[in-house]
């Protein structure tokens, strides 16, 4: 064998070497999402049983050998260790319908991106609203003239003793009074005595003939 026919096997096999290497990469382009299906009468053959072989690193996706459908004819493309367009995209294996004849050719697909995640309400203290104010009648002053009205006073009212705010304080009882042409209820309540040993003497009508007579509470 001369050099002639050396050189001309040499490059007869670089030219096979590339023709095997193109057809490694024959339909697994780097276009992201699903191409238009076609019309394929028949589907595609049983797949070829391969060996997956070492990967050259990291990033790189072993897409499986497949079939592809390329000038009217079924080929195969042997599998291949491939860096994908982008970090997160997935290789989709090519599909065949029967029904409808369409091939749809393997693809390269990215997920579309987790929804932001939802704001946390924010919850405004609201201010507590004020308790509604207690108006406790208190006893009037001493009238100047007798209270003398005809109408009787109602029965005394069932009250709850709250608790005493101290050792000093004296519960001076509810009571009918007459106040604004009626009679009107005093509720009980503690009181400071104003002397350290005074005693209180409770409110009163007497019944004197057809009317009654208002005796006002006092301190002695």
């Amino acid at each position: 064998m001369n050099l002639k026919q050396i050189s001309l096997l040499a490059l007869l096999g670089g030219v096979t070497a590339v023709a095997a290497s193109a057809r490694t990469q024959i339909g697994i382009g780097l276009t992201i999402g699903a191409p238009a299906p076609v019309i394929v009468r028949e589907g595609p053959p049983r797949p070829v049983v391969e060996e997956v072989i070492v990967s050259p690193g990291a990033g790189y996706i072993w897409v499986r050998g497949h079939y592809s459908w390329i000038e009217g004819r079924w080929v195969w493309i042997r599998g291949a260790w491939v860096l994908p367009p982008q970090p997160t995209a997935m290789w989709v294996e090519g599909r065949w319908d029967g029904p409808s004849q369409h091939w749809i050719e393997g693809h390269w697909e990215v997920p579309p991106p987790p929804p932001p995640p939802a704001p946390v309400p924010v919850v405004v203290a609201q201010p507590v609203p004020a308790p509604a104010p207690v108006v406790v009648a208190q006893p009037a002053p001493a009238p100047v003239a007798e209270v003398v009205v005809t109408a009787a006073p109602p029965p005394p009212q069932a009250e709850v003793v709250i608790v005493r705010p101290s050792p000093r304080h004296v519960w001076v009882g509810g009571y009918w009074a007459w106040r604004g042409g009626r009679h009107m209820w005093i509720a009980g309540h503690w009181e400071l005595p104003p002397r350290g040993h005074a005693v209180w003497v409770a409110p009163r009508w007497e019944h004197r003939g057809g009317s009654y007579v208002f005796i006002e509470g006092r301190w002695r």
